[in-house]
This record gives structure tokens, sequence and C-alpha cells, in this order.
């Protein structure tokens, strides 16, 4: 322990000495070269002669002490925010002056309310540097940073927390010493205040109206390209290259959705015209299978980012299976984190791609009624059930569910026998609460239910889990973990397909993995480098964002049919399971299905071609029109509710 204190107190000196020491020397060299100018040019006696002793005493000299404390305090917390988002110190002009003019805007807010310019200043550098320190921890412990309606899911991160192994950094000691040098510059240094209250009321009051100006103006005006912000798929490097505030700034400013050019009911109604197909009549004979669908958290065969290896295989099973199993890679919108996003599109055949970058649909958009496969199944006679073995408030899923068409939801805190691996419920005892609903569903019931585990949830750094997998040369600890928890969920599926294999009622069982895990950076890196000279490409990256999928029936299915579907998205989904059901489709996915021939990956990065190429949103191609259309249908399904084309969601 002393030797740790020790480590630490040296770091902190060679941080001192090297950065804090310089910033100290260059704030006095300024004040010293000041005084020496002043005193050269007989400022005194100037403002005398040129009778302007009441300005310079009661406006210039107090005021100036103040501008040089409010740009050393702008400066200092500009780069402990750097520090803490691991993003740059000196970079593009643009982006560089929008973080300053943000910071300088927080100031001037907080002064309009407080009329007092330290306080203004305390509270800002504190606020600051509390916003940094929340982004630092949850970077570290999902691999995504801080969005504006994190503040949403408060309670989800309180229950995870606690998984979390906090570590004291070069770049986190130096951000406090630097926030320390802010708070002590405020407090030593003394300024004065306007006297008179009419003029500090007056005062006040312009530069409210100059703060709520540029705000409403940000939020109005196409500021992200007038800086030239970065618009990295990589929320990390997003915030590497736009700086804290700035890139914090320009995700609340995404919360706005904008009606997309173009947007038209009759050009839409055409659109309806042209797809709606007569209903195909089943035999009376055939039966309805039951259909589960699991989105298993963190589910994913690394193999698909690049070859590395291990001591055994981590998911025989899942690999084995290839009677009446469909099986390939599915395309997501997120890597490391915000799971909802990907149950959000699966459920309802929507893309990420068409709304802003990282909000999260569950809390911000599904505030009413919406289509999904919920509703579509209930249309067709189904019962439809949510299982969520974790708090039922998490991202708003106890009021998301009701509204996507699920009768009943069942989480952690009612469910029975609930079994732990290290702070979350296992597979095993999730899959054995489906069983149990199923068996003790009515007789003749059409039953649907969609499932969210918890077992492979990140952190992956509890000591006291054993580890039975070793990867990569036994280099990254959190990666082994990981593999020996997916070890674990491959054995709870062969369970649960083994038991439905027995049944006699058509079952269709669907599995898919929400995000791939964020283990060490490093790992990632090297596995890329392998296929990639430029890791950071959007071909490389998007490897990052592939999980596989399977669909599995215990009756024979035709899977021939679908072996030429190895790469999708998650939007696509729904449709592909309710073809292997044989069910109806509403027009939306049989639009989809069209769209999917030409376009069979669309995610919130991105699209892939059928062709196999990799396309930015921004690049015209031959295809633009075809994204353009499916964004127009989804922004009718999603926010026109006065001129919302039903029909279109609906079983004909």
């Amino acid at each position: 322990m002393k030797e740790k204190l020790r480590n630490i107190k040296n770091k902190l000196c060679s941080v001192f000495k090297k950065v804090i020491s310089p910033i100290l020397k260059l704030v006095f060299f300024i004040k010293k070269q000041l005084l020496r100018f002043f005193h050269f040019i007989h400022l005194d006696s100037l403002v005398k002669k040129l009778r302007l002793d009441k300005l310079y005493y009661k406006v210039i000299k107090p005021n100036f002490k103040k501008l040089i404390l409010f740009i050393v305090i702008t400066i200092l917390i500009f780069y402990y925010g750097q520090l803490l988002c691991n993003g740059k110190y000196i970079f593009e002009k643009g982006r560089m002056e929008l973080n300053f003019i943000l910071i300088a805007i927080i100031i001037a807010f907080f002064y309009s309310v407080s009329g007092r310019t330290k306080l203004s200043l305390y509270i800002t550098t504190t606020f600051v540097f509390i916003v940094g320190l929340i982004n630092y921890t949850i970077t570290s412990f999902r691999g995504t940073p801080l969005v504006p309606w994190d503040i949403f899911s408060v309670n989800v991160a309180l229950t995870v927390l606690p998984t979390f192994k906090f570590q004291l950094t070069k770049k986190l000691a130096l951000s406090i010493l630097l926030f320390a040098l802010s708070i002590l510059l405020i407090k030593v240094v003394k300024i004065n205040s306007y006297e008179r209250t009419k003029i500090k009321v007056a005062y006040r009051l312009v530069v409210l109206l100059i703060v709520v100006g540029f705000t409403s103006n940000f939020f109005l005006s196409d500021y992200i390209t007038k800086f030239k912000l970065d618009e990295n798929w990589d929320p990390k490097e997003e915030y590497h290259n736009n700086g804290l505030v700035a890139s914090l700034f320009k995700q609340a400013r995404n919360l706005i959705i904008e009606k997309p050019d173009g947007y038209d009911i009759d050009t839409l109604t055409n659109i309806y015209d042209s797809i709606i197909t007569p209903i195909v009549e089943k035999e009376e004979n055939v039966q309805d299978p039951n259909i589960i669908v699991i989105m298993n958290e963190s589910f994913a065969d690394l193999k698909v980012v690049g070859d590395f290896p291990v001591s055994e295989d981590y998911m025989p099973f899942f690999h084995s299976l290839k009677e009446n199993a469909i099986k390939g890679n599915l395309h997501m919108s997120v890597f490391g984190a915000t799971t909802p996003n990907s149950e959000w599109e699966a459920l309802t055949s929507n893309s990420m791609a068409f709304v802003p970058k990282r909000t999260v649909p569950y809390q911000q958009y599904v505030l009413r009624k919406s289509y999904s496969l919920a509703s579509i199944l209930k249309e067709q006679g189904y019962s439809a059930t949510a299982i969520h073995c974790y708090h039922p408030q998490g991202y708003n899923r106890n009021l998301a569910y009701p509204r996507l068409g699920f009768d009943k939801f069942i989480y952690m805190e009612i469910m029975d026998n609930v079994e732990f691996i290290r702070e979350y419920p296992s597979d095993a005892c999730t899959y054995k609460t489906i069983i149990d609903l199923y068996e003790n569903k009515a007789p003749g019931e059409k039953f649907f239910n969609f499932t969210l585990t918890m077992q492979n949830h990140g952190s992956y750094t509890d000591e006291n889990f054993q580890n039975t997998i070793s990867a990569a040369n036994d280099q990254y600890p959190k990666l082994n973990q990981y593999l020996s928890l997916i070890k674990i969920s491959d054995s709870a599926l062969k369970d649960l397909i083994e038991y439905f294999s027995k049944e006699d009622e058509p079952t269709i069982i669907v599995l898919f993995g929400d995000h791939q895990p964020y283990v060490e950076d490093e790992f990632y890196n090297s596995i890329l480098s392998q296929s990639f000279e430029d890791i950071t490409s959007n071909e490389a990256t998007e490897r990052k964002f592939i999980t596989p999928f399977l669909i599995w029936a215990n009756y024979d299915i035709d899977e021939e049919a679908y072996s030429n579907i190895s790469d999708l998205s998650a939007n696509y989904l729904s449709s592909l399971v309710l073809d292997v059901a044989g069910l109806q489709k509403t027009p939306y996915l049989q639009y989809l299905d069209e769209l999917r021939e030409e376009i069979p990956i669309i995610t919130g990065n991105g699209y892939v071609d059928k062709t196999g190429i990799y396309h930015n949103f921004d690049e015209e191609t031959e295809y633009t029109p075809l994204i353009e259309t499916y964004h127009l249908i989804q922004f009718n399904n999603m926010f026109d509710n006065k001129n919302k084309i039903k029909e279109f969601y609906t079983i004909p």
C-alpha cells in the first residue's frame, strides 16, 4: 500500500513539474509583461490627460483582471475536459473555437443567473469537471462516452456501477490537478464587482440575451457544418476529435427531429398502393408455430473481427447447429453498450440510421402506441410476453413494452429462483422462465415471447469469477472472462433447444446478440490490423458491429432457401422470422423485403449495398433514393401521428 501511495505521489509530482509548473510560469510571465507595458506607456497619466479617469478606474481596470481570470479558467476547463474524454489538446481551429465559445456561454449563463463573477466561475469549473468525470467513468465501463439522455438511465447505471473497477490513470490525475488549480486561481485572484444595481441588472440581462441568442441559434442552425465537427460513427473517436463540451452540445442538438426533405403523404400513399399484396390463405391443417426471440446480452463470435488463438471453442453448440437452422451475421448500430437500440431495431424494423446518433428511442420516441413484431403477431392471434431478467425501469422498458404491444412483462423482481453468475442472472435461469411460461400457457394459445438476457453484461473484471477460456496468448483478462461467459451461454442455449426439440408443438427459437462486448481496445486493434492497414476505416470498424443470429425450428424448415442470407442488419430480422414461420407481413415489411435485395445492411453508421460496398449516408450513390424513401416511411411511422398511414404498419 505504501509503495502504491509513493508511486502515485511521484506521478503527481512529475505531472506538476511537466504541466502545472509551466502553466503557472506562463500566467506570471503574462502578468509581468502586462505590468511592464502599462508602466512603459504611463497608463495612469495617459487616462488623466484624456479625462478617462472614471471610465478607467470604474470599468476598464477592475474588468481587466476579470478578463484575464476568465481566459485562464476557460483554458484550464478546456484542457481537463479533454483529459477526461481522451481528447486532443490542439486540433482543428473551428472545433477548438466552438469548445471555448461553449465554455464561455456556460460561464455567462451562470453569471446571468447569479450576478456574481466568481460564483459563476466556481459553478462552471465544478460542473464541467463532474460531467467530464462521469464521461470518463462511463467510457471506461461501457466503451462509449456520455450522452445527454444518459440522465434517464441513472437507475440502470447505479445498479451496474459496483461491477466497475476504478483506476487512477495519469490523465485522470492530471485532470484533478488542473481542476484544483482552477479552483485555487478563482479563490486567490481578487476582483471587484459593480456596486450600482441598475447597471449590474442591465449587464446581466444583456449577457442572458447573448446566451439565449447563441443557444437557440446553435440548436436551429447547422453549427456542426460551420465549425466542421467530426461525425465519426465511433463515439470515442468523435469525442476525441471534437472535444468534450462541443461533443455534448452536438449530441444535445441531435434530439431535434426535422422533417426529411421531400416528405409528402401523397408520395407515401403511392408507395403503399404499389406494395400492398392480397392476403395468402393458409391451409387449415397448418399450425402456426410458437415464436421465442432471445436477444442475448453481448453475445458475439469475436472471430468475425479477426483470428486469434483460443484454448477451446467458446460456442461449440452454436457452431454445431445445422439441421433446421438458419445462421448468419447481424449488423448492429451499437458497440459495447446501448442495448435497447438493438432490440428497438429488431422489434420495430425501424433503423437508427434515421434518428439522431446515439439517441435511445425507448426513452425519446416510444411515447405512444408503436408498431412492432409483437403487434403484428397479436393481429394474428398470438399472445405477447416480454422477459428481461433485470430491473423493469431500465431504459424505460416498463413503459416501452406495453406501447410496442406486449401484454405482459416479466422482470427480475418477479422471477422465481433467480440464479446469478457474477452480478447478473444466468442465461439458464432466464431460459427456465421461458419454459415455465410455455408450459403454463393456455391450450391452443399461440405463444410469442421476447427475452432479453443479462448474464454477459460488462464489465469483465470480476476477480471472483473463474475463467475457463484462455485466448490471445492470455494477454487480455477481460477477453478471457468474456469468452468464459459465452461458453456458459452456449451451454444454456443447448439445454433450451434440446427441451423444445422434444416438444410436439411447432416452435421457432430466434437468438441474436445485441452488440459486441467492450473488452480491451488493444485486443480489437491487434486482430483488426491483421486484415486492415487502416483499422479506423469504416470497413474495419464495421467488423466490431457484427453479432451472430440463429433461427432454429423443432420441425422441418427449408434452410436452403435462406442460404444466401449470410449478412443483414437488425431492422430486417422480424421480416425474416415471419417468413420462416409462414405468417402474414405488413406492407412496411414487404417494402423492406424489396429494399433488402438492394441494401442488405443499413445501420446507424452507414450502409452496405448488394455488391458488398460500404457507404456513408452523406455519400451520393445510386442507392441514395432508396435510403431516402426508407427515411420518409420511417418518419411517417414514428413521428407524423396526424397523417400516419396506419395500413402500412398493420396486416392487410
